[in-house]
């Protein structure tokens, strides 16, 4: 695919940070609400059960292309009114779909992420208008599309300028009619070879029946998916739109509960929500086991850096007794904000200081080792 110029592999993964949420990274973002905001007070109450359900984004349509013309077109500004002021309310991001420019120019000032949807994946001057304005967009596969098709859709948006494109696999037409469309969880793969790119997964459109939004939720995450978007209706049988798809409050909760499990099974952190009275011993234990590994990670990530460091230091002067005091000191004055025990801190940094010290002095011993190896051999060969 000579023409992934920008949307292709690269050495790194591509992270895209929104207002302390990052989609791409170990976390796997939870997205959440109705296919299209009807009104103020069904998107408060969506907007509570992401909330509680440790979801980071609220959805909601407010233009709607439809198969149809006498289907639902969404509600305009009004609702991306409620669709806002809902997200505000909980303190999550906001994301909606656009359909052309005036769209674009009604929302790009209010929400915090933009979707081109299915059938505006290949709408090429969409995609360069998204591309030449300074927002994440969601970039949903086509109903037929080839993956090398998606790709090269969100390379339009690349090269008009946006590097913050995020791939999202929502099903593709089949002759399979048992649903509404077939989900295709190999692209999540395929696409990450391919591509740099965070990729998360829609189960909604791909089954279009809420009984199977739970299994294929759990798939995506084991397949490598950054996220999901998932719809929830505080009553989906009264819903104007997808409400056969859509799955209720108490269950898009209890979903976002099990998906920790699966996971921490691919080394990925998924963090529910829910109040305390409904945390369990195990749920509690996960929750400290992902804060572990993360530590662990980190640790790790320190002394990489730490040995980096000592490529620039002269020998004896790998130990600074006066930056080690300084730093000590910072994290506990960090520690006594977030109400940690400045006992920890004082027994934990000068251990990681010691070994990253010992570390230090073990690799410049071995450069000058091999600087010498190398002298002796130079010398040996004049």
């Amino acid at each position: 695919m000579k023409d992934l110029k920008l949307a292709g592999l690269k050495a790194e993964r591509s992270t895209i940070e929104v207002r302390g949420v990052t989609l791409g990274g170990k976390e796997i973002i939870l997205i959440g609400g109705p296919c299209a905001v009807e009104s103020s007070v069904q998107m408060s109450q969506s907007a509570e059960t992401v909330k509680k359900a440790g979801g980071k984004i609220l959805r909601g349509g407010v233009f709607k292309p439809r198969t149809s013309p006498y289907s639902f077109q969404g509600l305009g500004r009004e609702g991306l009114n409620y669709l806002v002021n809902a997200a505000r309310e909980q303190d999550l991001l906001c994301v909606t779909e656009v359909i052309d420019a005036p769209s674009l120019e009604l929302v790009v000032d209010q929400i915090d992420i933009v979707q081109i949807g299915a059938r505006n994946m290949q709408n090429f001057e969409l995609l360069k208008m998204a591309g030449r304005i300074n927002k994440p967009i969601i970039l949903k596969r086509g109903l037929s599309a080839t993956i090398e098709e998606w790709l090269l859709a969100a390379e339009y948006i690349l090269s008009a300028g946006n590097p913050q494109v995020i791939l999202c696999e929502r099903g593709i037409r089949t002759y399979e009619p048992s649903t509404r469309n077939t989900l295709d969880l190999s692209a999540v793969g395929v696409a990450k070879e391919l591509s740099h790119l965070p990729v998360i997964v829609d189960p909604s459109h791909a089954a279009g029946r809420r009984d199977l939004i739970a299994s294929l939720s759990k798939a995506a995450v084991a397949a490598g998916a950054d996220g999901l978007l998932i719809e929830m209706h505080p009553n989906p049988a009264e819903a104007v739109s997808d409400g056969p798809q859509s799955l209720y409050p108490e269950q898009f909760v209890q979903l976002a509960k099990e998906l920790g499990v699966v996971a921490e099974s691919v080394n990925r952190i998924f963090t529910s929500g829910g109040k305390n009275d409904d945390e369990t011993l195990e749920s509690l234990r996960n929750q400290i086991d992902c804060v572990d590994q993360t530590i662990i990670e980190c640790l790790a990530t320190r002394m990489q850096i730490v040995n980096k460091v000592a490529d620039k230091k002269r020998l004896d002067r790998v130990k600074d007794s006066s930056r080690e005091k300084e730093v000590i000191q910072r994290l506990i004055n960090l520690g006594n904000q977030l109400e940690l025990p400045s006992e920890l801190v004082k027994k934990i940094y000068p251990l990681i200081f010691e070994v990253a010290v010992q570390s230090q002095i073990k690799r410049k011993l071995e450069m000058e080792k091999q600087q010498d190896l190398s002298l002796v051999s130079h010398l040996g060969s004049k």
